[in-house]
């Protein structure tokens, strides 16, 4: 049965083409007449599927089984309406005929993605305790796993009455680690995209695929960005996509996300889809293929709150394509882009309503950087909307070409400042956080930001991205690209702005670059690669392939090299077995106290329905076990408890890499120690 219900849980992945596939043949964009199609359904049917995974976890009916039957069922009908099998010859022959033009650069491609997308599966990091997010992530997807929900249903687990609860309730105890008190049903801090993904990875391969999902990712990601450069780049120089490719698929901070339980890769997994679309459809003049390509891209905000910025990223490109008048000279492709706008901001809307109503304490925690976005978005919006309405807003015909090189240069002054100057120009930022009141007053290091997008990206990238920054502005404003390829360009360069401005997470290094993994890296990347394009503009063709293999190569090999002692590491390994061994060694009827470990607590408590509580007095079982009967704790080895029963000793050893304010820290260490499972009869 457990191999049937397994077998069940798988078909939700083959229909995610399907289900996109409809939808766009629903929007009157027959997936067949599409250029890069599979890309497109994939992101159309994940977006889909994501929402209604949600659904069904808010209303406690996910069911794994359940919900790959009908992926399956999907799948049939799909094939029988196109009738998939007679076209089998005419793939074939597509693939051969790719082949035959871009067959060195596909190859190329292909070799690069194989390889980043073994490190990415094959040492996973393997965290389940909550300190950091992707422990928390982790637990969401056990919990929906074993319940169906997302939320922690105190009073089914008979603790909603304990008073270490009611402490933590009442603000005179710590919260759990991820979990907010929210009476008796408590609430996971993040948005639940990402878990019901991850639970449908472990749904089939056991919890060990939770750990593996953003694997996946990272590879479509991959195959994304590789896409959306080529469309992006002069036809020409296409092959810089090679080498940008090598360096966005095997740099750091790729490979360290795409092993860990983190939601960025689902969030860039929208991002650069949406962003096709959107090229796509200004390409075709296409309304309707634009309104999904917007919404694609504001499905970034349903997996993560501050993902609100593309909302502004959208109606800033809007803006520009209006005051540059790029709307007169070619009003079908302005007038999908508007749409793409239009649809960002509707479903940006609807995921700021999805976080009010479901994880409201997270909103209102960041309800400063929303806000501030939502207002800047609106009036943005109207401006774009004015300019687009009154000639005389707009920039003139001759007035622009002439701003383009001055643009260039400003935009080459704030590089070598943000670069050479302000990283060593006090006064320096602090941390004001009310999510993380205990980081408050330190510096946060946003004034380094682009010198550490220099340590994961080498050197030589973040110098061509200076370059490349600076000739699209002048080509922004001579109106050298077509309206698509500058609407993605200044879309792109907002965010890239806002989180290297305020990074909005702990400054210590790897997990500083987090922020930077959705939008900033991969604009970096194509800059870098514009900048290339622009001045290999006039080699032969033979030459600039020949420089594209060699960087490519260079590039790759240099970043492997730079990670070689994190390379082949498995963080936290073991650390799911360990914790399952000390859920089972406590009984599942009564309360388990969990001494001095909030995370451990919360590890338990949502990853394996352990009825753990966090006492409030931690030191004094006397004041928190009950008066009579048996009582248990768990609590480490090394702070024994007088009177009670060793039930197990069990270890809980961790294997981490080194962080460190200075980006790239290397060399790993490893702490934790043995914890006991102590019964006291009273």
């Amino acid at each position: 049965m457990d191999y049937l219900k397994a077998l069940a849980a798988l078909g939700i992945w083959p229909a995610i083409y399907p289900l996109g596939a409809f939808v766009l043949a629903f929007a009157g964009e027959p997936a067949h007449r599409l250029r890069f199609h599979p890309l497109l359904a994939l992101g159309i049917g994940s977006a889909v599927a994501t929402l209604v995974m949600m659904a069904l976890a808010r209303l406690g009916a996910f069911v794994p089984a359940a919900i790959g039957s009908a992926g399956w069922a999907l799948l049939a009908l799909w094939c029988w309406r196109e009738r998939v099998w007679t076209k089998f010859d005419g793939i074939a022959a597509s693939a051969r005929a790719h082949l035959r033009r871009h067959g060195r650069a596909t190859l190329a491609a292909a070799a690069i993605v194989a390889v980043a997308g073994y490190f990415y599966a094959m040492y996973p990091k393997e965290s389940l305790l909550g300190e950091r997010d992707e422990g928390i992530y982790a637990q969401h997807a056990l919990h929906l796993l074993r319940t169906g929900g997302s939320a922690i249903d105190l009073a089914a687990l008979g603790i909603a009455q304990d008073p270490s609860i009611q402490a933590i309730e009442k603000g005179q105890a710590p919260e759990l680690p991820g979990v907010y008190p929210t009476g008796e049903r408590w609430t996971y801090q993040f948005s639940a995209a990402t878990p019901a993904w991850m639970a449908m990875v472990g749904a089939p391969l056991g919890p060990q695929g939770i750990f593996r999902f953003n694997a996946v990712l990272g590879v479509l990601n991959c195959v994304a960005f590789y896409a959306l450069l080529r469309r992006w780049l002069p036809a020409r120089a296409r092959a810089w996509a090679v080498p940008a490719l090598a360096v966005f698929a095997l740099q750091p901070a790729q490979i360290w996300v795409s092993r860990n339980a983190l939601s960025e890769p689902l969030c860039a997994w929208f991002l650069a889809v949406g962003l096709l679309a959107a090229s796509i459809a200004a390409a075709r003049r296409s309304r309707r293929l634009g309104l999904i390509a917007g919404a694609l891209i504001g499905m970034g905000c349903f997996v993560r709150i501050d993902a609100i910025v593309f909302a502004l990223a959208a109606a800033t490109a809007a803006l520009s394509i209006a005051a540059l008048g790029r709307d007169a000279r070619q009003p079908g492709a302005a007038a999908a882009l508007g749409e793409a706008a239009l649809g960002c901001y509707a479903v940006a809307a609807l995921a700021m309503g999805y976080f009010l109503a479901c994880v409201q304490p997270y909103l209102l925690g960041l309800a400063d950087l929303v806000v501030a976005a939502a207002v800047a978005t609106t009036l943005c919006a109207f401006a774009a909307h004015l300019a687009a309405r009154a000639p005389a807003l707009r920039a003139h015909a001759a007035r622009a070409p002439r701003l383009a090189w001055p643009a260039a240069a400003a935009v080459a002054a704030l590089f070598v400042y943000a670069l050479w100057i302000r990283p060593h120009w006090p006064p320096y930022a602090l941390i004001e956080s009310k999510l993380v009141p205990q980081l408050n007053g330190q510096r946060d290091y946003r004034e380094a930001s682009l010198t550490g997008i220099a340590a994961y990206l080498s050197w030589p990238t973040i110098l061509a991205a200076g370059i490349g920054a600076a000739l699209a502005a002048q080509a922004v404003f001579a109106r050298q690209l077509s309206p698509g390829r500058a609407w993605i360009m200044v879309f792109l360069l907002v965010p890239t702005v806002v989180y290297l401005w305020r990074p909005m997470v702990s400054p210590d290094h790897i997990w500083a670059s987090r922020r930077w993994l959705p939008a900033v890296f991969p604009a970096c990347i194509a800059l870098a690669a514009y900048a290339a394009a622009r001045l290999g503009r006039r080699l032969p063709r033979a030459t600039l392939q020949a420089l594209a293999a060699v960087a490519a190569l260079a590039l790759g090999a240099n970043l492997l090299w730079q990670q070689r002692d994190t390379l082949r590491l498995r963080e936290d390994a073991g650390m799911l077995a360990s914790i399952r061994a000390i859920a089972e060694r406590v009984p599942r009827d009564r309360v388990v106290y969990v001494q001095y470990s909030g995370p451990l607590t919360s590890a338990l408590l949502s990853g394996f329905g352990v009825a753990a509580v966090a006492p409030a007095a931690q030191n004094d079982p006397a004041r928190f076990c009950p008066a009579s009967g048996e009582c248990w704790v768990v609590h480490p080895k090394s702070a024994p408890i007088a009177g009670a029963t060793a039930v197990a000793v069990l270890p809980l050893q961790r294997l981490r890499r080194v962080t460190s304010l200075e980006p790239l820290a290397h060399g790993t260490y490893q702490e934790g120690g043995d914890w006991q499972v102590s019964r006291i009869q009273r």
